[in-house]
């Protein structure tokens, strides 16, 4: 027969462990790179613009020109940051070019759910603003 005293020692040694495998757990997924941009995807674009311009830009986001929504863990939500000067026009292009999302407006310290847009499909990024900083993220 099992003593009390051995019971507790076992029911401390595996509250310990599980608390042991999950801290590096959280450590791993905090500071390596892979594994983090893995399960919270994000890219992020600034963009100055100098004048107010009725054209549409397209936004590159970390270096590549469009966004491949290729893991389950994408929120498929782009973010106008806090920080950004002003609110921005968008839309989303497929790789025809052919627009997927019409125009909408993000304010900054909002964000706008991408409804409709399917995975491991790339999707290309415009935006038309007045004057100013803008910093936007892909999630």
């Amino acid at each position: 027969m099992v003593n009390s005293k051995s019971k507790t020692l076992g029911l401390i040694g595996s509250v310990l462990i599980v608390t042991v495998v999950l801290v590096c757990s959280y450590q791993i997924y905090l500071n390596v790179g892979y594994v983090h941009h893995y399960f919270s995807p994000k890219s992020t674009s600034v963009i100055d613009t100098e004048d107010t311009t009725d054209e549409w830009n397209p936004i590159i986001f970390d270096g590549k020109d469009s966004i491949e929504y290729d893991t389950v863990f994408w929120d498929k939500a782009i973010i106008n940051d806090a920080n950004s000067d002003r609110n921005v026009l968008l839309r989303v292009k497929d790789a025809k070019g052919d627009i997927v999302i019409e125009e909408f407006q993000v304010s900054p310290g909002t964000s706008k759910h991408l409804d409709g847009l399917i995975r491991d499909t790339k999707y290309f990024f415009e935006i038309k603003a007045e004057e100013g900083q803008f910093i936007l993220n892909a999630t």
